[in-house]
């Protein structure tokens, strides 16, 4: 890209030089027709000026005069009191810009004549000026022939007038300062912009590879924990000289509450697994939230009624169809429900909710629990995240079951929000598209895995 910048801005270069050279050319030749205009109706003989030719071109000097001399001087001043030396001096300076030089030839190419523009132009008698086309000061000057006629139309000679390229150096000089800044800016700019795109490109790949790194830190992690347990039991068992029946019991109780949890823990990741890949959820057909939310009260109820919870529903009157698999998303809001109940406190209450908003099926789970830190919420539905670590540990759980809800739930093409106070509660809020009870049918979709 930046290769592509510098040729652009070297392309611009060549093409603007270009075309200020055609049009400082083209001034000369206009400056040229000028001058003929002026000269020719004056002319009458090949190779000679006549005194309506002094007339008309103020400053005209014939090379049998020294126009530096002091009589050549005098002369000059003496017709330039006239009022008519002065307007035309003054016209011919008018018609252009810029400094010309001028010298007549003959058509036997000898020099008759100088001509210099403005009048007090004195580049012109130079020595050197006409060998180098190069002034006392450095200043390059471009020459060109042009012919001129009598006014009879008989060949008189030539005109080589020489244009200061002065203005021209000025204006690239210009062109190219700025052409190095905006190429130098451009530069910048596209390395700026590749930059800032390669760190965007990268960042899918940097979030996956540092949630990877993340999940392989927690699964070891949590893997430790019951493996360690596991290890103390069968080694304090195996140094015991006089195992009772009773301690046998109780070592593989706790043997057996810790394989389960080895158990859960290793379901969970492969079921994560298996979602990742957008090939666990291929069954979808239609479901009905109101049974599905009627049969989850029922699991749920006695273990509210075990810990002192109200569980309390709030059913939509109309039946409310989604295209799921069913099971699964039963598992999510079941996970949603376990939750409530753990991190609720005794005589409090879990509302379960159910209703439609905007072309959406919304469940909303609603606890008056301990609530989850404001700092915590953006990372609640991490794999292995907890808001409390003793606590979630004393409860069991293996710190997926919130991962796994998001996933089934983004499987099923919806979402899932929390908005949650300290010791006030949360509120969880599943929202899943609505499925046309009179197109329910089965379907084998692809999961929406993010």
């Amino acid at each position: 890209m930046t290769l592509i910048v510098v040729f652009s801005g070297l392309v611009v270069h060549r093409l603007v030089v270009r075309a200020r050279w055609l049009n400082l050319v083209g001034n000369m030749a206009d400056f040229a027709r000028d001058v003929e205009n002026l000269m020719e109706p004056t002319l009458k003989q090949a190779g000679a000026f006549e005194p309506a030719t002094y007339q008309q071109l103020p400053g005209l000097c014939s090379t049998s005069v020294n126009c530096l001399s002091d009589i050549a001087l005098l002369n000059q001043s003496q017709l330039l009191e006239s009022e008519a030396a002065l307007s035309k001096a003054d016209m011919l300076s008018r018609l252009t810009e810029e400094p010309y030089c001028i010298r007549f030839w003959t058509n036997s190419r000898q020099v008759v004549g100088y001509l210099s523009v403005p009048i007090d132009n004195s580049v012109c008698q130079e020595p050197n000026f006409w060998k180098t086309q190069r002034d006392s000061q450095g200043r390059y000057y471009h020459d060109s022939f042009f012919p001129l006629q009598t006014r009879y139309g008989v060949q008189w000679g030539s005109m080589q007038m020489a244009g200061s390229l002065s203005s021209l150096d000025r204006y690239l000089m210009r062109i190219e300062i700025a052409l190095v800044v905006i190429t130098l800016l451009a530069i910048g700019l596209i390395g700026f912009a590749s930059w800032w795109l390669a760190g965007l490109a990268m960042r899918p790949v940097q979030h996956s590879y540092q949630q990877m790194e993340q999940f392989t830190a927690d699964a070891a992690h949590e893997l430790r924990t019951p493996l360690a347990a596991l290890q103390a039991i069968v080694q304090t068992a195996l140094r015991s000289d006089q195992l009772t029946l009773e301690d046998s019991k109780e070592a593989l109780q706790i043997l057996s509450r810790q394989s389960y949890r080895l158990t859960k823990l290793v379901q969970d990741l492969l079921m994560l697994t298996q979602m990742e890949q957008q090939g666990y959820l291929t069954a979808f057909e239609l479901c009905s939230l109101n049974e599905m939310i009627t049969d989850l009260v029922d699991e749920f109820e006695a273990l509210a009624i075990a810990a002192e919870i109200t569980l309390v529903t709030e059913i939509d009157s109309s039946t409310i169809h989604v295209l799921a698999n069913a099971e699964q998303l039963y598992r999510a809001v079941a996970n949603l429900l376990s939750n409530a109940i753990h991190y609720t406190p005794a005589k409090g209450q879990i509302t379960i909710q159910l209703t439609t908003e905007q072309s959406q099926a919304v469940i909303r789970v609603k606890d008056t629990g301990i609530g989850i830190p404001a700092a915590a919420q953006p990372y609640i539905f991490d794999r292995f995240y907890r808001a409390d670590q003793e606590r979630s540990r004393h409860k069991g759980g293996t710190g997926l079951g919130l991962a796994i809800t998001r996933s089934i739930v983004q499987a099923h093409k919806g979402t899932i929000r929390v908005e949650s106070k300290l010791n006030q509660g949360s509120v969880f809020t599943i929202s899943l598209p609505f499925s046309d009870i009179k197109s329910g049918i089965k379907s084998d979709m692809k999961p929406d895995i993010k």
